[in-house]
């Protein structure tokens, strides 16, 4: 490289700068092997499907219970503990029909993986 020429070539470019000569790299970002998994339109229909079934689980128990405890107070006194009550409730009930679902979700997924090995 002569400087009164400029950069002759990329290659000299890249020797001066840190950053990569290839972007992004072949194998993906950080060496993570993601980009080269191919999910079906199935599976990202069910992932989807999932993300918004643990969403609306977790909002609906946590207003539904609030709102029972809301109306609980309303008759006994003490709002703001028996909402607190009915919000953690809410919670924890939706928690465990999440993890219950997901489960289920993991038996029947297991379960068409082995059929499908076993053909």
């Amino acid at each position: 490289m002569n400087p009164e020429q400029g950069f002759a070539s990329q290659d000299d470019v890249a020797k001066l700068s840190a950053a990569p000569r290839r972007f992004p790299p072949s194998n993906g970002w950080y060496g993570s092997t993601a980009r080269n998994r191919s999910v079906s339109l199935d599976e990202s229909r069910d992932m989807a499907d999932t993300a918004w079934t643990i969403t609306s689980r977790i909002a609906s128990g946590l207003l539904l219970y609030t709102g029972l405890g809301w109306l609980l107070s309303l008759w006994i006194g003490h709002r703001p503990l028996l909402m607190a009550v009915g919000a953690l409730l809410g919670l924890g009930l939706s928690f465990v029909l999440i993890f219950g679902g997901l489960a289920a979700q993991n038996k029947r997924i297991s379960e068409e993986m082995k059929q499908k090995s076993s053909t």
